[in-house]
């Protein structure tokens, strides 16, 4: 009789937590897109105000400092939403957000201020990004989850569009008042306090010790990647050891034994990590193509990066539909598929036309989009619902780094001599051996993928770990 009632008081929760979740969402979502759209209006813009503040050679520190620390926060929040509650965490990302744009606004006149407040407006913006995911794996049922997981995803990619069709436009008006847009995420905070749910992790005590060992690591990983350097890597490889030390000798670790040798999420974050290896490839060897093979206009790559983006979006929406229909396996098999068929098509007929390749970009953009909902739905499927945030937190710092090594690889490639000296299928040297050769690179990656997803299907499968 005890169980009995015990169980219908654990239901009566999810469902009051999962009514009050729905209602915070779509202003978390509002915020996320808020500070989303300042990371790519930003990355545009960040040459115009090194030049305007007399700090043209440190120009690119406004977007690679910044990105660093977005890598670093996305593992960090996720984590601390197991401990803490999101009412709490979202409170403080937004006000942090605010703030970082009054400093900015105020400060514009100063470059190293300018950076700062950069710095704490991603930190900020990211909190909501986070909650959003967490609480959507946590108190959505399964349908439900997939359908948001898709909807967090696709506006990502809107933000993005966005950011690629402004660029021009944000040029004309004076930088200093896009550190404002964020600021009117002040507005919904009466909303955010009313509905996020306020719920913390009862009798556990936060792992400071191991999450500021693992948070210096990824800071490394990732600051090896935008300042390469052999004290990077001696410095990432004594932290990481002292982060295993630390997992199997500390008293009540962050991240348990249980959590580090569970299987089935392994191997989702080894699928993860093939997948997303040359995710941020793909933007630049298409502004190649355009300047180097077809002459093409910067605003004119722009208008086709923005259908690319735009076509990342629609994919993302139905993504979650598409899960509760096909199922994870099919939805990857097929995602997988436009992958394969984007690369190797873009690799074969790189001489047809500016047009072809955009058709082609959409297909394997579309690819990349529609595997983020089935990883992370079936990835908080294979943990304990306690354990969620951080393997969100996980899963996130995954993708970035994964992305990040592929860049370099990607940069590696590209300057190679060997790679313009001839192509498959009647392509020949120079610029587009290279970018056909890569295109088949990325496409053996993409093949890669579809083998771990065979060999590991059954991690994808799985129903909620309770």
């Amino acid at each position: 009789m005890t169980e009995q009632i015990q169980s219908v008081a654990s239901i009566d929760d999810f469902e009051a937590n999962r009514a009050k979740t729905k209602k915070a969402l779509p202003a978390l979502l509002i915020v996320f897109t808020l500070g989303t759209l300042m990371i790519q209006a930003f990355n545009l813009v960040f040459q115009n105000i090194g030049d305007s503040l007399g700090m043209s050679s440190s120009a690119s520190l406004i977007s690679t400092l910044p990105g660093i620390v977005l890598g670093v926060v996305c593992m960090l929040y996720g984590t601390l939403c197991d401990f803490i509650s999101p009412k709490r965490m979202t409170l403080f990302g937004v006000v942090a957000l605010v703030a970082g744009s009054l400093l900015g606004f105020f400060g514009s006149f100063n470059f190293w201020v300018v950076l700062i407040a950069r710095m704490i407006q991603v930190a900020g913006a990211q909190v909501a990004g986070s909650v959003f995911l967490v609480m959507t794996v946590k108190y959505l049922n399964d349908k439900e989850k997939a359908i948001y997981i898709g909807i967090y995803n696709a506006v990502y990619y809107l933000a993005a569009a966005i950011g690629v069709f402004a660029g021009g436009f944000i040029t004309s008006f004076d930088w200093k008042y896009l550190f404002l847009v964020p600021a009117l995420s002040v507005f919904f905070i009466p909303l955010l306090i009313k509905n996020t749910p306020d719920i913390s992790a009862k009798g556990e005590k936060i792992d400071s010790i191991g999450i500021l060992l693992f948070a210096v690591f990824a800071a490394l990983i990732a600051i090896y990647f935008s300042f390469p350097g052999v004290g990077m890597i001696i410095a990432s490889i004594v932290f990481a050891v002292l982060f295993v030390l630390w997992i199997w000798k500390g008293k009540n670790p962050f991240l348990g034994r249980s959590f580090v040798t569970n299987g089935a999420y392994m191997s989702i974050l080894l699928l993860q990590f093939v997948l997303y290896f040359f995710n941020f490839a793909c933007v630049p060897i298409y502004n190649v193509i355009g300047e180097r093979i077809y002459n093409v206009p910067l605003t004119t790559v722009s208008l086709c990066l923005t259908l690319v983006y735009i076509v990342a979006t629609i994919v993302g929406c139905v993504s979650g539909p598409a899960i509760n229909r096909l199922g994870r396996m099919r939805t990857l098999v097929i995602a997988i598929v436009l992958m394969i068929v984007g690369f190797a098509g873009s690799a074969i007929f790189i001489k047809s036309g500016f047009g072809v390749l955009t058709f082609l970009a959409c297909l394997f953009i579309a690819g990349v989009t529609a595997v983020y909902t089935p990883i992370y739905d079936a990835a908080s499927d294979v943990l304990p619902v306690e354990e969620n945030g951080r393997g969100v937190g996980i899963l996130d710092l995954m993708m970035n780094t994964s992305a990040s090594i592929g860049v370099a690889v990607y940069s590696s490639l590209m300057a190679s001599d060997t790679m313009g000296k001839g192509g498959l299928f009647g392509v020949g040297s120079g610029v587009e051996a290279q970018t056909s050769n890569m295109f088949w690179i990325m496409c053996t990656v993409s093949v890669l993928s579809m083998i771990v997803l065979f060999v590991f299907r059954k991690s994808f499968t799985a129903k909620r770990n309770v």
